[in-house]
C-alpha cells in the first residue's frame, strides 16, 4: 500500500459514483479497493466514506479529502511530467500576445530560439495594444505594466528593464537645427504612441519633464517607427524597438542622455493550478535573451 495508489483509488470512488465501477475502471477487484480505501481511513485516523448498501456519500472529512486530493494529484502528474519530459516531448501550440515591435531583438531572439529548442511547438504572435488586459484566448502576453491587472487570475513575471529615448532619422535631423537641450524637443513633432491627440507631460530622469506636441498618433509600434524613418519626426520608444534601424542607420539617437525612468517588461499568462510548460520554458527562453543583450 502506498499514499499516491490509495488516495487515487478513493478518487475514481467518487468520480464513478461507486465502488464497483471504479474498480473495474482500475482493473483491480472490489475487494482489493476496499483494502486501499481501509488503509486510507486506517492512515488518516478518519472515516472518508458514508456506506450502505444502495449509496455512497463523502463525510465532511472525505469532501476535504477529495477536493485536495485532486489539486496534489493533478500537481503530482505535473511533477513526472516536467521531470522526465525531453524537448520533444514538448508539442501543441504556444500563443504570444505582445505589445513589443516584431522587429524587436529580444523576441525574435527568443521566438527564433525556442522554436529551435522545440520544434514540435507551433508559435502564432500576435500584436496587443499596449497595457491591454491579459485574454484567455493567449497562452503568454508580453507587455509593459498593466494598471488594471488581476492577480488572482493571472501571474505577472518581470523579464527585463528598458528606458525609452529619442530617434530620429538623418533627413529630419538635417531640416532642423541641432538639438542641444531638452527643452527644444518642445517645439519638435514628436510622434507618439496612442489613441487621442493631446499634449501630455512626459516624465524622465532627473526630473525632467516635458510636454510633447505631436500631429501623429497611433496605438500601432510598426507604423510609429516607419512614420520616423520617413522623417516625420521625433519618436520616443525603448532602443530595443528600433535596434534594426539604428543598426541600419535608419535612425538616429537624439541626445541621448535623456531617457525616461525604467520601465518593466511582464509576462502575464493564467494562474493554472500547475505551471503551463510551454509557457515557462518559453519565459525561460525570453530571460536567456535578455541576459545576453
Amino acid at each position: 500500500m502506498d499514499w499516491i495508489t490509495c488516495t487515487k483509488s478513493f478518487v475514481a470512488v467518487i468520480q464513478h459514483g461507486s465502488q464497483s465501477k471504479a474498480a473495474k475502471h482500475l482493473d483491480i477487484s472490489n475487494s482489493a479497493l476496499s483494502k486501499r480505501l481501509s488503509w486510507l481511513e486506517q492512515q488518516l485516523g478518519v472515516q472518508l466514506l458514508k456506506r450502505t448498501t444502495r449509496h455512497l456519500s463523502l463525510t465532511d472529512a472525505g469532501e476535504t479529502f477529495f477536493q485536495r486530493s485532486l489539486l496534489i494529484l493533478e500537481q503530482w502528474q505535473q511533477l513526472l511530467h516536467e521531470t522526465t519530459a525531453t524537448n520533444s516531448d514538448i508539442h501543441g501550440s504556444l500563443r504570444i500576445g505582445s505589445s513589443l515591435t516584431t522587429s524587436n531583438p529580444i523576441l525574435i531572439n527568443a521566438i527564433a530560439k525556442f522554436s529551435q529548442q522545440y520544434p514540435n511547438v507551433n508559435i502564432s504572435l500576435q500584436p496587443v495594444t499596449q497595457g491591454q488586459l491579459p485574454d484567455l484566448a493567449l497562452d503568454i502576453i508580453i507587455s509593459s505594466t498593466i494598471d488594471d491587472f488581476n492577480s488572482t487570475s493571472y501571474i505577472a513575471a518581470p523579464l527585463f528593464e528598458t528606458q525609452a529615448r529619442f530617434y530620429a532619422s538623418p533627413d529630419y535631423l538635417e531640416q532642423h537645427d541641432p538639438l542641444s537641450s531638452p527643452e527644444q524637443l518642445q517645439q519638435h513633432n514628436c510622434l507618439l504612441l496612442g489613441h487621442q491627440h493631446y499634449q501630455q507631460a512626459y516624465l524622465f530622469d532627473n526630473d525632467i519633464r516635458l510636454l510633447l506636441k505631436s500631429n501623429f498618433i497611433t496605438s500601432n509600434p510598426e507604423s510609429l517607427i516607419a512614420s520616423a524613418v520617413a522623417g516625420m519626426g521625433l519618436i520616443l520608444t525603448s532602443p530595443y524597438n528600433v535596434q534594426r534601424e539604428l543598426n541600419h542607420g535608419l535612425l538616429i539617437p537624439v541626445l541621448s542622455q535623456l531617457k525616461q525612468p525604467p520601465e518593466t517588461t511582464f509576462a502575464y499568462y493564467p494562474k493554472l493550478h500547475y505551471q503551463h510548460e510551454k509557457t515557462k520554458r518559453f519565459i525561460d527562453v525570453i530571460k536567456q535573451c535578455t541576459d545576453n543583450e
